[in-house]
Protein backbone atom coordinates (compact mmCIF):
# COMPACT_ATOMS: atom_id res chain seq x y z
CA UNK A 1 0.00 0.00 0.00
CA UNK A 2 2.59 2.70 0.92
CA UNK A 3 4.34 1.47 -2.60
CA UNK A 4 1.26 2.23 -4.45
CA UNK A 5 0.43 5.53 -2.80
CA UNK A 6 3.93 6.64 -3.52
CA UNK A 7 3.67 6.51 -6.73
CA UNK A 8 0.07 7.87 -7.17
CA UNK A 9 1.62 10.76 -5.67
CA UNK A 10 4.11 11.23 -7.82
CA UNK A 11 1.77 11.01 -11.09
CA UNK A 12 -0.34 13.59 -8.83
CA UNK A 13 2.57 15.57 -8.80
CA UNK A 14 3.43 15.40 -12.27
CA UNK A 15 0.55 16.05 -13.66
CA UNK A 16 -0.39 19.15 -11.78
CA UNK A 17 2.38 20.91 -13.13
CA UNK A 18 1.45 24.37 -14.81
CA UNK A 19 2.68 24.06 -18.39
CA UNK A 20 1.43 24.32 -21.72
CA UNK A 21 0.03 21.36 -22.93
CA UNK A 22 0.93 21.15 -26.47
CA UNK A 23 4.46 21.75 -25.45
CA UNK A 24 4.29 19.16 -23.50
CA UNK A 25 3.06 16.17 -25.69
CA UNK A 26 5.61 17.96 -28.73
CA UNK A 27 7.99 17.71 -25.67
CA UNK A 28 6.62 13.65 -25.22
CA UNK A 29 6.59 12.79 -29.04
CA UNK A 30 10.40 14.40 -29.88
CA UNK A 31 12.16 13.41 -26.36
CA UNK A 32 9.74 10.83 -24.83
CA UNK A 33 8.90 10.45 -21.82
CA UNK A 34 10.19 7.56 -19.88
CA UNK A 35 8.60 6.41 -16.38
CA UNK A 36 10.37 3.38 -14.66
CA UNK A 37 8.87 2.08 -11.81
CA UNK A 38 10.10 -0.66 -10.05
CA UNK A 39 8.99 -2.82 -7.68
CA UNK A 40 10.54 -4.84 -5.25
CA UNK A 41 9.28 -7.57 -3.08
CA UNK A 42 10.27 -10.68 -1.34
CA UNK A 43 8.47 -13.51 -0.11
CA UNK A 44 8.02 -17.48 -0.32
CA UNK A 45 8.64 -18.94 -3.10
CA UNK A 46 9.57 -15.28 -4.80
CA UNK A 47 13.04 -14.62 -4.01
CA UNK A 48 13.49 -10.76 -5.43
CA UNK A 49 10.79 -9.70 -7.81
CA UNK A 50 11.48 -6.47 -10.38
CA UNK A 51 9.06 -4.84 -12.66
CA UNK A 52 9.98 -2.59 -15.17
CA UNK A 53 7.18 -0.47 -16.81
CA UNK A 54 8.22 1.87 -20.00
CA UNK A 55 5.22 4.84 -21.13
CA UNK A 56 5.71 6.86 -23.75
CA UNK A 57 2.55 8.89 -23.09
CA UNK A 58 0.27 12.11 -22.56
CA UNK A 59 0.42 12.79 -18.31
CA UNK A 60 -3.30 12.28 -18.54
CA UNK A 61 -3.18 8.68 -19.46
CA UNK A 62 -0.58 7.85 -16.82
CA UNK A 63 -2.65 7.64 -13.76
CA UNK A 64 -4.77 5.02 -14.78
CA UNK A 65 -2.66 2.79 -16.26
CA UNK A 66 -0.65 2.79 -12.83
CA UNK A 67 -3.58 1.79 -11.40
CA UNK A 68 -4.61 -0.98 -13.84
CA UNK A 69 -0.25 -2.28 -13.36
CA UNK A 70 -1.08 -1.98 -9.70
CA UNK A 71 -3.98 -3.70 -9.13
CA UNK A 72 -3.22 -6.77 -11.52
CA UNK A 73 0.22 -7.87 -9.87
CA UNK A 74 -1.64 -7.58 -7.00
CA UNK A 75 -3.88 -10.40 -7.45
CA UNK A 76 -1.32 -12.74 -8.46
CA UNK A 77 0.29 -12.23 -5.65
CA UNK A 78 -2.35 -13.93 -3.39
CA UNK A 79 -2.66 -16.83 -5.73
CA UNK A 80 -0.64 -20.20 -5.60
CA UNK A 81 1.26 -22.00 -8.36
CA UNK A 82 2.55 -25.47 -7.70
CA UNK A 83 4.66 -26.77 -10.86
CA UNK A 84 7.15 -29.74 -11.39
CA UNK A 85 9.91 -29.79 -14.01
CA UNK A 86 9.62 -33.56 -14.20
CA UNK A 87 6.27 -35.68 -14.22
CA UNK A 88 7.66 -38.83 -15.45
CA UNK A 89 10.70 -39.83 -13.45
CA UNK A 90 12.57 -43.01 -14.17
CA UNK A 91 15.26 -44.69 -12.34
CA UNK A 92 16.90 -48.23 -11.66
CA UNK A 93 16.82 -50.03 -8.76
CA UNK A 94 19.28 -48.93 -5.65
CA UNK A 95 19.87 -45.60 -7.47
CA UNK A 96 17.83 -42.42 -5.87
CA UNK A 97 15.01 -40.39 -7.11
CA UNK A 98 14.61 -36.77 -7.01
CA UNK A 99 10.94 -35.91 -7.33
CA UNK A 100 10.87 -32.08 -8.33
CA UNK A 101 8.21 -29.90 -6.72
CA UNK A 102 8.15 -25.97 -6.77
CA UNK A 103 5.94 -23.72 -6.12
CA UNK A 104 4.78 -19.53 -5.74
CA UNK A 105 2.97 -18.29 -3.02
CA UNK A 106 3.39 -14.91 -0.91
CA UNK A 107 1.55 -15.86 2.31
CA UNK A 108 3.86 -17.89 5.38
CA UNK A 109 2.00 -17.95 8.50
CA UNK A 110 0.24 -21.27 7.48
CA UNK A 111 2.33 -22.48 5.49
CA UNK A 112 2.03 -27.02 5.18
CA UNK A 113 3.53 -29.00 3.09
CA UNK A 114 2.13 -32.84 1.76
CA UNK A 115 3.19 -35.78 -0.17
CA UNK A 116 1.35 -38.46 -1.04
CA UNK A 117 2.04 -41.82 -2.84
CA UNK A 118 -0.42 -44.29 -4.80
CA UNK A 119 1.86 -47.34 -5.79
CA UNK A 120 1.41 -49.25 -8.97
CA UNK A 121 0.94 -47.58 -12.54
CA UNK A 122 -2.94 -47.24 -11.78
CA UNK A 123 -3.72 -43.16 -11.49
CA UNK A 124 -6.79 -43.97 -9.11
CA UNK A 125 -4.96 -45.92 -6.65
CA UNK A 126 -5.53 -44.58 -3.37
CA UNK A 127 -2.43 -42.55 -1.83
CA UNK A 128 -1.47 -42.91 1.17
CA UNK A 129 0.37 -39.51 2.89
CA UNK A 130 4.33 -40.27 3.33
CA UNK A 131 6.07 -37.18 4.31
CA UNK A 132 4.39 -33.63 5.61
CA UNK A 133 6.12 -30.28 6.85
CA UNK A 134 4.15 -28.15 9.52
CA UNK A 135 5.10 -25.74 11.57
CA UNK A 136 8.87 -25.90 10.83
CA UNK A 137 8.92 -29.47 11.67
CA UNK A 138 9.14 -32.41 9.01
CA UNK A 139 6.87 -35.85 9.41
CA UNK A 140 8.04 -39.19 7.76
CA UNK A 141 5.20 -41.79 7.12
CA UNK A 142 5.25 -45.29 5.91
CA UNK A 143 7.79 -47.92 4.57
CA UNK A 144 9.63 -45.32 2.93
CA UNK A 145 10.32 -43.08 6.03
CA UNK A 146 14.21 -43.86 6.52
CA UNK A 147 14.62 -43.43 2.66
CA UNK A 148 12.85 -40.45 1.80
CA UNK A 149 14.10 -36.82 2.70
CA UNK A 150 13.26 -32.78 1.64
CA UNK A 151 15.80 -31.70 -0.40
CA UNK A 152 15.41 -28.04 1.48
CA UNK A 153 14.76 -28.53 5.23
CA UNK A 154 13.35 -25.45 5.09
CA UNK A 155 10.37 -26.03 2.12
CA UNK A 156 9.20 -22.55 2.56
CA UNK A 157 11.22 -20.86 0.34
CA UNK A 158 9.45 -22.52 -2.68
CA UNK A 159 11.43 -25.71 -3.11
CA UNK A 160 9.46 -28.51 -1.62
CA UNK A 161 11.02 -31.35 -3.82
CA UNK A 162 12.28 -34.74 -1.87
CA UNK A 163 14.45 -37.43 -2.52
CA UNK A 164 13.90 -40.95 -1.90
CA UNK A 165 17.14 -43.21 -1.62
CA UNK A 166 17.86 -46.68 -2.69
CA UNK A 167 14.95 -47.19 -4.37
CA UNK A 168 12.93 -50.43 -4.60
CA UNK A 169 10.42 -51.70 -7.22
CA UNK A 170 7.86 -50.84 -4.14
CA UNK A 171 8.75 -47.38 -5.06
CA UNK A 172 6.73 -47.23 -8.18
CA UNK A 173 3.53 -45.05 -8.59
CA UNK A 174 2.06 -41.52 -8.55
CA UNK A 175 3.43 -39.26 -5.83
CA UNK A 176 1.75 -35.86 -5.45
CA UNK A 177 2.99 -32.59 -3.95
CA UNK A 178 0.06 -30.79 -2.25
CA UNK A 179 1.23 -26.90 -0.82
CA UNK A 180 -1.50 -25.75 1.63
CA UNK A 181 -0.68 -21.59 2.18
CA UNK A 182 -3.84 -19.59 3.27
CA UNK A 183 -4.80 -16.99 2.37
CA UNK A 184 -3.50 -17.62 -1.27
CA UNK A 185 -6.05 -20.29 -2.28
CA UNK A 186 -6.22 -19.44 -6.18
CA UNK A 187 -4.31 -21.34 -8.69
CA UNK A 188 -2.81 -25.24 -9.03
CA UNK A 189 -1.89 -26.53 -5.47
CA UNK A 190 -1.21 -29.97 -6.05
CA UNK A 191 1.56 -31.28 -8.56
CA UNK A 192 1.62 -35.06 -9.67
CA UNK A 193 4.86 -37.13 -10.75
CA UNK A 194 5.19 -40.59 -12.21
CA UNK A 195 7.96 -42.76 -10.59
CA UNK A 196 9.07 -45.94 -12.41
CA UNK A 197 12.10 -48.25 -10.72
CA UNK A 198 13.11 -50.57 -13.09
CA UNK A 199 14.18 -53.95 -11.93
CA UNK A 200 15.84 -56.49 -14.17
CA UNK A 201 13.76 -60.13 -14.65
CA UNK A 202 14.75 -62.45 -11.41
CA UNK A 203 15.12 -66.10 -12.34
CA UNK A 204 12.89 -67.78 -14.37
CA UNK A 205 10.85 -70.86 -12.66
CA UNK A 206 10.31 -73.50 -16.00
CA UNK A 207 7.38 -76.52 -15.92
CA UNK A 208 5.95 -78.77 -17.91
CA UNK A 209 1.90 -78.70 -18.10
CA UNK A 210 0.76 -82.14 -19.41
CA UNK A 211 1.63 -85.66 -20.12
CA UNK A 212 4.78 -85.94 -22.33
CA UNK A 213 3.48 -89.09 -24.52
CA UNK A 214 4.17 -89.82 -27.37
CA UNK A 215 1.45 -87.96 -29.77
CA UNK A 216 0.19 -85.93 -26.41
CA UNK A 217 0.54 -81.80 -26.23
CA UNK A 218 2.00 -80.06 -23.71
CA UNK A 219 2.92 -76.40 -22.66
CA UNK A 220 6.57 -75.77 -21.26
CA UNK A 221 6.17 -72.15 -19.28
CA UNK A 222 8.40 -69.85 -17.94
CA UNK A 223 7.71 -67.22 -15.64
CA UNK A 224 10.09 -64.50 -13.47
CA UNK A 225 8.08 -62.88 -10.40
CA UNK A 226 10.35 -59.81 -10.81
CA UNK A 227 11.39 -57.74 -13.39
CA UNK A 228 10.53 -54.27 -14.96
CA UNK A 229 9.36 -53.50 -17.65
CA UNK A 230 7.84 -56.86 -17.63
CA UNK A 231 10.31 -59.27 -19.36
CA UNK A 232 10.40 -61.18 -22.56
CA UNK A 233 10.62 -64.84 -22.88
CA UNK A 234 12.55 -67.18 -25.36
CA UNK A 235 12.36 -70.38 -25.65
CA UNK A 236 15.08 -72.75 -27.21
CA UNK A 237 16.76 -75.73 -27.81
CA UNK A 238 19.60 -77.14 -27.88
CA UNK A 239 20.15 -79.14 -31.00
CA UNK A 240 16.79 -78.58 -32.55
CA UNK A 241 15.83 -81.16 -35.21
CA UNK A 242 14.03 -79.81 -38.02
CA UNK A 243 10.73 -81.35 -36.98
CA UNK A 244 10.67 -79.52 -33.71
CA UNK A 245 11.38 -76.03 -35.21
CA UNK A 246 8.31 -76.23 -37.32
CA UNK A 247 5.64 -73.61 -36.62
CA UNK A 248 3.06 -76.34 -37.43
CA UNK A 249 3.89 -78.42 -33.90
CA UNK A 250 5.46 -75.51 -31.51
CA UNK A 251 3.33 -72.36 -30.66
CA UNK A 252 5.17 -69.78 -28.56
CA UNK A 253 3.95 -66.79 -26.65
CA UNK A 254 7.03 -64.20 -25.57
CA UNK A 255 4.78 -61.60 -23.29
CA UNK A 256 3.15 -65.27 -21.04
CA UNK A 257 6.48 -66.90 -21.51
CA UNK A 258 4.68 -70.29 -22.98
CA UNK A 259 5.96 -72.70 -25.64
CA UNK A 260 2.54 -75.19 -26.91
CA UNK A 261 4.04 -78.24 -27.90
CA UNK A 262 1.88 -80.44 -30.09
CA UNK A 263 1.46 -83.64 -31.46
CA UNK A 264 4.76 -84.90 -29.30
CA UNK A 265 7.21 -87.57 -31.29
CA UNK A 266 10.33 -88.73 -29.82
CA UNK A 267 12.34 -85.95 -31.60
CA UNK A 268 10.74 -83.39 -29.03
CA UNK A 269 12.89 -84.99 -26.39
CA UNK A 270 15.80 -82.76 -25.56
CA UNK A 271 16.60 -79.92 -23.50
CA UNK A 272 14.93 -76.62 -23.55
CA UNK A 273 16.03 -72.85 -22.48
CA UNK A 274 13.91 -69.93 -21.49
CA UNK A 275 15.21 -66.72 -21.60
CA UNK A 276 13.92 -63.81 -19.23
CA UNK A 277 14.95 -60.26 -20.67
CA UNK A 278 13.98 -56.27 -19.66
CA UNK A 279 16.29 -53.07 -20.67
CA UNK A 280 18.45 -53.83 -17.64
CA UNK A 281 19.36 -57.60 -18.19
CA UNK A 282 18.36 -60.80 -18.64
CA UNK A 283 18.15 -64.33 -16.40
CA UNK A 284 17.76 -68.05 -17.94
CA UNK A 285 15.99 -71.57 -16.54
CA UNK A 286 15.92 -74.69 -18.39
CA UNK A 287 14.31 -78.40 -18.05
CA UNK A 288 14.56 -82.25 -19.76
CA UNK A 289 11.76 -83.09 -21.55
CA UNK A 290 11.83 -86.80 -22.51
CA UNK A 291 9.22 -88.15 -24.69
CA UNK A 292 7.55 -91.85 -23.73
CA UNK A 293 5.18 -94.27 -25.17
CA UNK A 294 2.17 -94.80 -22.78
CA UNK A 295 2.11 -97.92 -20.91
CA UNK A 296 -1.09 -99.02 -22.29
CA UNK A 297 -0.67 -102.79 -21.03
CA UNK A 298 0.27 -101.59 -17.86
CA UNK A 299 -3.03 -100.04 -17.40
CA UNK A 300 -4.64 -102.91 -18.66
CA UNK A 301 -3.05 -105.22 -16.45
CA UNK A 302 -3.63 -103.36 -13.46
CA UNK A 303 -7.25 -103.08 -14.63
CA UNK A 304 -7.84 -106.74 -14.78
CA UNK A 305 -6.02 -107.11 -11.52
CA UNK A 306 -8.71 -104.62 -9.93
CA UNK A 307 -11.35 -106.69 -11.11
CA UNK A 308 -9.76 -109.92 -9.50
CA UNK A 309 -9.74 -108.42 -6.76
CA UNK A 310 -12.63 -107.54 -6.78
CA UNK A 311 -14.19 -110.70 -7.08
CA UNK A 312 -12.44 -112.37 -4.36
CA UNK A 313 -13.50 -109.53 -1.85
CA UNK A 314 -17.06 -110.87 -3.27
CA UNK A 315 -16.38 -114.33 -2.55
CA UNK A 316 -14.91 -113.53 0.78
CA UNK A 317 -18.43 -111.85 1.64
CA UNK A 318 -20.38 -114.28 0.60
CA UNK A 319 -18.64 -117.14 2.13
CA UNK A 320 -18.70 -115.20 5.54
CA UNK A 321 -22.69 -114.63 5.39
CA UNK A 322 -23.43 -118.61 4.39
CA UNK A 323 -21.08 -119.93 7.66
CA UNK A 324 -22.63 -117.47 9.84
CA UNK A 325 -26.15 -118.71 8.50
CA UNK A 326 -25.18 -122.11 9.17
CA UNK A 327 -23.89 -121.25 12.66
CA UNK A 328 -27.70 -120.19 13.57
CA UNK A 329 -30.08 -122.03 11.72
CA UNK A 330 -33.68 -120.84 11.74
CA UNK A 331 -35.95 -122.33 14.63
CA UNK A 332 -39.20 -123.32 13.37
CA UNK A 333 -42.71 -121.71 15.15
CA UNK A 334 -44.42 -124.73 17.07
CA UNK A 335 -48.42 -124.81 16.33
CA UNK A 336 -48.85 -123.14 13.88
CA UNK A 337 -47.68 -125.84 11.21
CA UNK A 338 -50.54 -128.50 10.86
CA UNK A 339 -49.45 -131.83 9.11
CA UNK A 340 -52.46 -134.52 8.13
CA UNK A 341 -50.19 -137.81 8.46
CA UNK A 342 -48.12 -136.49 11.96
CA UNK A 343 -48.41 -137.45 15.35
CA UNK A 344 -48.91 -134.01 17.43
CA UNK A 345 -46.05 -133.53 19.58
CA UNK A 346 -46.44 -135.28 23.02
CA UNK A 347 -49.23 -137.19 22.00
CA UNK A 348 -47.01 -140.80 20.91
CA UNK A 349 -46.39 -141.14 24.92
CA UNK A 350 -50.21 -141.18 25.68
CA UNK A 351 -50.38 -143.07 22.47
CA UNK A 352 -48.22 -145.85 23.38
CA UNK A 353 -50.26 -145.83 27.06
CA UNK A 354 -53.89 -145.55 25.34
CA UNK A 355 -52.89 -148.54 23.37
CA UNK A 356 -51.53 -150.41 26.93
CA UNK A 357 -54.69 -149.98 28.42
CA UNK A 358 -56.85 -151.35 25.57
CA UNK A 359 -54.98 -154.25 25.70
CA UNK A 360 -54.78 -154.53 28.93
CA UNK A 361 -58.61 -153.74 29.56
CA UNK A 362 -59.26 -156.79 26.62
CA UNK A 363 -56.77 -159.11 28.87
CA UNK A 364 -58.95 -158.70 32.10
CA UNK A 365 -61.98 -158.90 30.17
CA UNK A 366 -61.08 -162.49 28.17
CA UNK A 367 -59.73 -163.83 32.12
CA UNK A 368 -63.29 -162.60 33.90
CA UNK A 369 -64.85 -164.33 30.79
CA UNK A 370 -62.87 -167.66 31.34
CA UNK A 371 -63.57 -167.43 35.52
CA UNK A 372 -67.20 -167.26 34.30
CA UNK A 373 -67.10 -170.26 32.12
CA UNK A 374 -65.25 -172.28 35.00
CA UNK A 375 -67.67 -171.30 37.69
CA UNK A 376 -70.97 -172.13 35.66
Amino acid sequence: MLLSRTLLDLVDKASSQTFDRQKLESHDEMDGRQINIQRIWEGPGLGLQQTKLLLRMPWKHIRLVLLLFLTSDFDAVQSISVTTDQPNVVVNVGNNATLDCTYRTYAESLFSLEWRFAPGPKADAKSDKILYYIDGKTYRIGHQANRIKLIDQNPTHGVASIRIENTQSSDTGRYSCDINNPPDTSGPSEAFINLVVQVPPSTPECKVIGGPYLRNNVTLLCRSEEGWPMPRYTWSEINPSAVKSSSKFTIKDSNKGSLFLRNLTMEHSGTYICVASNVLGERSCQLVLTVTVKNEAGAIVGAVIGTLVGLLLIAVVTYHLLRQKRKNPKVPVVGHELREDAVAPGKEANSHLLTSSVHSHETNTNSMNSKYNIVV
